[in-house]
């Protein structure tokens, strides 16, 4: 975990009145690079997972497999952010996130080989997902050199929603696209849209340094996990926003092997009372109103998955996924958080 995507930005970055509003934000040309890539790279994630996903279910019909192809790069990610995320840090984070970018789309290119080993496709899988993490806190780290102190919130909250809406779209058009195409030709779509994310970076951002005041490593990355870790607030708000929405991804990665011709509209659905639970919360209730009703919510983000065990109909499951407590509320949110 990286201190500064944790901590509030600097505003060494700062010029002229700082935006207040998402049109602002828009006219800043590195921002909107920063924001386009990242749009597109989770566009392609989507995709990716949900082609992956698609492919073992069809090749092993286990729902543990299918479960583990689509979200089992979490496990790699949790790896990365545990020894390798200073690197995130480093003096040259746009040669850093670049460079990442090239092994997205190599791996996600490779993915796209017809006849390509389970085993080959699994090992890519974790290899991703182990320099997501990196390239995840190298964007983080970018954005808050790029936009003001005061605008960084704004920021994220411009990513997370668009997070949100590309992955609700995701899933739908992966759905579409996965009646007409082969799993390869879905991957080939994803491989298109990590190069154009690739692409952006390049031309609109330039080299920036994120100060890093020790040598990246292993040593350096537990340092700043056990800082972060050592106050009892920050752990309880990570915690509570780990482990609701990994048992909740838990569920979601069963819905490719309960209903393969339907599970597109499930994730998509999902994803949109995700988002839609988000913005009521975050916009309607006050802080108090979050801390008084986050467990009652928590219990409210699981208890509906209860209602797959009768096998509902496709439209009642479909409700049930779109319902806002798909939404993982915790009391507050935390700037580290990064749905995608």
């Amino acid at each position: 975990m990286r201190a500064e995507a944790f901590f509030m930005p600097s505003d060494t970055s700062a010029s002229g009145t700082p935006p207040t509003t998402y049109r602002d934000l828009l006219r800043n040309r590195e921002f909107v690079g920063l924001y386009a890539s990242f749009t597109l790279t989770v566009a392609a994630s989507t995709l990716s997972g949900f082609a992956l996903g698609t492919l073992v279910n069809q090749q092993t019909k286990s729902p543990f497999l299918t479960a583990v192809s689509m979200y089992g790069a979490t496990f790699a990610t949790v790896l990365g952010a545990l020894t390798l995320m200073s690197v995130a840090d480093g003096s040259r984070p746009r040669r850093t996130l670049v460079a990442l970018q090239c092994v997205s789309l190599v791996g996600v290119a490779a993915q796209a080989v017809p006849g390509l080993p389970l085993a080959a496709r699994f090992g890519l899988l974790l290899v991703l997902g182990f320099f997501q993490s990196l390239g995840t806190g190298t964007r983080m780290g970018l954005l808050a050199e790029v936009v003001p102190n005061s605008s960084y919130a704004l920021a994220r909250s411009l990513m997370n929603i668009t997070s949100g809406g590309m992955a609700i779209l995701g899933y739908a058009i992966g759905a579409v696209l996965l009646r007409y195409l082969s799993p390869q030709e879905v991957f080939a779509v994803a491989t298109a849209l990590t190069c154009g994310g690739l692409i952006i970076v390049a031309v609109t951002v330039r080299e920036r340094s994120i100060r890093l005041t020790r040598r990246p490593g292993l040593r350096q990355t537990w340092t700043t996990n056990i800082e972060v870790f050592s106050h009892s607030g920050q752990r309880a708000l990570l915690l509570n926003l780990w482990v609701p929405n990994g048992l909740i991804v838990g569920c979601e990665a069963l819905f490719i092997s309960y209903a393969p011709h339907h599970a597109g509209v499930f994730l998509a659905a999902g994803s949109a009372g995700m988002l839609l639970g988000d913005l009521a919360v975050g916009r309607l209730f006050t802080a108090e109103q979050r801390r008084r009703y986050a467990f009652a919510l928590r219990l409210l983000l699981a208890a509906p998955y209860l209602l797959f065990a009768v096998h509902p109909p496709v439209l009642v499951a479909t409700a049930r996924c779109s319902s806002p407590v798909s939404a993982s509320l915790p009391p507050c949110r935390s700037r580290s958080s990064f749905w995608s």
